[in-house]
């Protein structure tokens, strides 16, 4: 709040209350220090040295403060936000029932080249309305990150945006610039590679879209320190040259820092979950118009973790972190939370800014079938050891011919300790584990879950038994009546989460009690690929079903579909570990292997 805008006291004025309106989203409110208590009640936030209190406006907000502030002088510009804010609110209102009966809607948004089903087209009018920072928490699949490209463009022909940055998970970071080409002809550049290239490619003119991983907001923006306004002494202690090189990329990018984004949208929103974590605090020290946050799973069981991403949506929403908790929570004697009270008032608060839609809501609008591909993106120290792997210069693939090469390959990408027993790396594990607790421990649904390989699926098991997981594992060992019983059970018991096989699995089994059917790896025949999805997608299916597939980026993997997309079937046998799978190679030519390097 600007200094020239706060107000002065007279003597006469001294029992007196005063609000304005920050023109930003804001009322300021001046009052004597007696009536602290009405302002911390509601959630505002101490300004300015003291000189004044910050609270989000909303209509509800400024009811409040008339009804429990005495001698309350309100300036002309408030009266004029009130009006604004009504007609907001209840345009929010409207949007929002219709996204509770799904009627159909007409939204035309200039230059966006998909088609948006009628429930993405509303929560991409949604978005748009709102004046604040905005919540999309619709079910995975149902195409979250489509609204946030069609709000973007949408605000950008309206006025008002000129560019948009979208902070994403490091394993999800390369899926976006395919959403983007899907919908958009927008130019866009992924902040990515070495430290000394970022700082051109954060101040590239002329791009609309800049998608970066969480990690480099903190390591290129702050510094990789945590963000505060207090001066902190110098320390007299040499710096190293890294140290050096970073404090001065940091310096050249201050005034993206210090500056006031357009649109921010932050996929997968609750990794900013927790008020401590170094990546929390440097998100939420950026400052935007607009916001936007992206979760199928927003709230996983403590309000707390709903805190702290509404934090950064709509600053001031909520009470700050301790008041919330001592309003919220009931502890035990050892400081623990016990339960949760007053959730009511919450679910009022967020409800102008939060919007959420079930497969199930819109089951009738979706396409039988839909497709998720997670876009991984592997380390720097996977990425070595891949590329040895690759040129036949690592001890595995050593005078190694191209077909065992391949293979090499591509168990490294599904797990690298098959190669190197000794590396902690496993991103394409890692970005499973996460799609898993999404789908199956968040949100309640049955997975079915493919790989070709029997040791993957073991390892695998494991990992989702270590995780509570109840699971049926399924092999070409498993007896054939055995078969029919895990069938039969994993469609009726309520109980068991994932059913877990090779492709062993593809042919004959009725699996239509899973909504999600999730390839660890591809296989090599398309027609094997689409065998796994009928599992759960045929006759007796009463859900839509969501085919998620894994693709370490850069890699093999992405090769094999270039290749082998265009291909009849290999074989309709489905194979096994390493013997079996050179039998595949024999459907493609020396050219082709040599393609898939």
């Amino acid at each position: 709040m600007p200094s020239n805008n706060i107000v002065n006291k007279s003597k006469n004025e001294k029992d007196m209350s005063f609000l304005l309106f920050d023109g930003v989203g804001n009322w300021i409110v001046q009052c004597d220090f007696a009536h602290r208590k009405v302002l911390q009640d509601f959630g505002a936030h101490f300004e300015d040295r003291g000189l004044y209190w910050k609270v989000p406006a909303t209509v509800e907000s400024y009811k409040y403060l008339v009804d429990n502030l005495p001698n309350l002088k309100i300036d002309n510009d408030v009266s004029k936000a009130l009006v604004n804010l009504k007609q907001v609110e209840e345009k929010i209102k409207t949007i929002k029932a219709l996204s509770e009966t799904n009627d159909k809607v007409n939204l035309r948004i200039p230059e966006f080249l998909g088609t948006l089903h009628n429930y993405q087209k509303i929560g991409v009018m949604f978005a748009s309305t709102a004046n604040n920072g905005i919540l999309i928490a619709d079910q995975m699949g149902l195409g979250k990150s489509a609204q946030a490209i069609g709000t973007a463009c949408f605000r950008k022909h309206k006025g008002d945006i000129k560019k948009c940055l979208v902070v994403t998970p490091a394993s999800l970071k390369f899926n976006w610039p395919l959403e983007i080409k899907k919908f958009t002809n927008e130019k866009f550049i992924v902040i990515d590679g070495p430290a000394e290239k970022r700082v051109a490619q954060w101040l590239t003119p002329d791009v609309f879209f800049t998608v970066v991983n969480y990690e480099l907001v903190v390591e290129d923006l702050f510094g990789g320190e945590v963000p505060s306004n207090k001066r902190v002494a110098k320390e007299k202690k040499e710096e190293s040259e890294s140290q050096r090189k970073k404090k001065i990329r940091t310096k050249m990018l201050k005034s993206l820092r210090e500056g006031v984004f357009d649109m921010i949208v932050c996929d997968e929103i609750h990794w900013i979950k927790s008020h401590k974590s170094k990546r929390s605090q440097c998100i939420k020290a950026l400052r935007s118009k607009y916001r936007i946050g992206l979760s199928g799973t927003p709230l996983d069981g403590r309000l707390e973790e709903l805190h702290s991403i509404m934090e950064f949506l709509v600053p001031g929403l909520f009470q700050k972190y301790m008041v919330f908790l001592q309003r919220h929570a009931q502890f035990d004697y050892f400081g623990n939370i016990v339960k949760y009270r007053n959730v009511d008032e919450i679910r009022e608060k967020i409800q102008p800014f939060f919007i959420r839609r079930l497969k199930s809501d819109v089951l009738k609008e979706l396409p039988e079938k839909t497709y998720k591909n997670v876009l991984i993106e592997l380390t720097a120290e996977e990425k070595k050891e891949y590329g040895e792997l690759k040129k036949g210069k690592h001890l595995v693939t050593q005078d190694s011919e191209a077909m065992e090469i391949v293979i090499r390959c591509k168990q490294f990408c599904n797990y690298p300790r098959l190669i190197n027993p000794n590396t902690q790396h496993n991103s394409k594990l890692n970005a499973f584990m996460e799609i898993i607790d999404e789908i199956v421990v968040k949100n309640g649904n049955k997975a079915i879950v493919f790989s070709q390989y029997s040791t993957m699926t073991a390892i695998l098991k494991g990992e989702l038994e270590d995780k509570g997981l109840k699971l049926l594992y399924l092999t070409g060992e498993t007896p054939k009546q055995l078969r029919a019983d895990m069938q039969h059970k994993f469609n009726t018991d309520p109980t068991i989460d994932i059913i877990l096989g090779t492709d062993a699995m593809s042919t004959g089994l009725n699996l239509t009690g899973a909504s999600y059917v999730v390839n660890y790896d591809d296989f090599w025949s398309p027609s094997i690929m689409n065998q796994r999805a009928d599992r759960a997608h045929r006759m007796g299916q009463k859900n839509a079903v969501t085919v998620v597939n894994f693709i370490c980026r850069g890699t093999i993997e992405e090769n094999i579909r270039g290749i082998l997309r265009n291909k009849e079937a290999l074989s309709n046998e489905a194979l096994g570990d390493d013997v079996k799978e050179i039998e595949a190679f024999k459907g493609l030519s020396s050219k082709e292997i040599l393609e898939l390097l």
